[in-house]
């Protein structure tokens, strides 16, 4: 059931416009345009972009069969993706830790816990650090053992590691750790290194809007793989994708190129440049 008019519902009936899913090519390229932003106002009061609309399709695959009941959230913001996970797992207890350093994070923990209490959501927002504060806050809201985990907080290659290494040891056997902004914030070498470490399998995700990644233990594969499939596009179609990028970015080079090939195709052929006359 999609849950996106809900959701935008959750924030514009208490004054808070969204703008998601926009298309870069409408905003002289800015790839920032498909993720979730917020206004009240005639203002921007987005401190930390939400994840994009075909993110919030890709959670509604992944939750199709897959239906964890302890979800843990790593960064917050606004809510977005918190309230997204609550809404698309009814009966599941949901529990997200934001640091509140960002502008209006701290609003947005105590905005995001509101909704949910009126909303009768089983989600809750706690201020607190990664990896520091995490093993207090599971501890405290009983939530462990978990079985999905969504890490979307300080994006750098060093952070994604401490995030996983810190809910890893709270993990259910076949528990799902999805990683936000994976290809847009060149944090791969991070997942690589995880895999490294645990064994575990890695599902990069170009399909998903940020470049999302997956990790899971071989031992137990999710029953989601067969849903979600479509979001890991093939490594050979990705390729010819950027050969066509390229061509669109340098089209007037590709042009030249192709007129000098055939230019060359005709001097071999005998053909020469042009009549012989000088």
């Amino acid at each position: 059931m999609p849950i996106i008019a809900r959701l935008v519902a959750l924030y514009e009936s208490r004054g808070i416009t969204v703008a998601t899913g926009l298309s870069p090519t409408r905003f002289a390229g800015f790839p920032n345009a498909p993720f979730t932003w917020f206004f009240k106002d005639g203002a921007s009061v987005t401190n930390g972009l939400g994840i994009a609309m075909q993110e919030i399709y890709f959670f509604e695959c992944l939750f199709a069969r897959f239906r964890p009941e302890r979800l843990f959230a790593i960064g917050n913001a606004a809510g977005w993706s918190t309230l997204a996970l609550a809404l698309l797992n009814p009966t599941a207890q949901i529990v997200a830790i934001d640091a509140g350093f960002d502008r209006n994070a701290l609003d947005g923990i105590a905005f995001t816990n509101r909704i949910a209490a009126e909303e009768a959501l089983a989600a809750r927002v706690v201020e607190g650090k990664s990896p520091g504060d995490v093993p207090r806050i599971l501890a405290e809201t009983d939530l462990a053992p978990l079985d999905f985990v969504f890490i979307d907080g300080y994006h750098s290659i060093e952070q994604v590691q401490l995030d996983f290494r810190a809910v890893r040891p709270f993990g259910a056997p076949g528990c799902l750790y999805l990683f936000h902004d994976v290809a847009n914030f060149a944090l791969q070498p991070g997942i690589d290194r995880i895999v490294a470490e645990t064994g575990f399998v890695a599902r990069i995700l170009p399909g998903t809007t940020s470049g999302m990644a997956l990790l899971y233990n071989p031992a137990h594969p999710p029953t989601a793989l067969d849903d979600i499939a479509p979001f890991a596009a093939a490594p050979a179609t990705l390729g010819l994708i950027e050969a066509e990028a390229w061509k669109h970015r340098h089209r007037h080079l590709a042009r030249w190129r192709r007129s000098l090939d055939k230019r060359l195709g005709r001097a071999r052929s005998g053909g020469g440049f042009g009549d012989g006359s000088k």
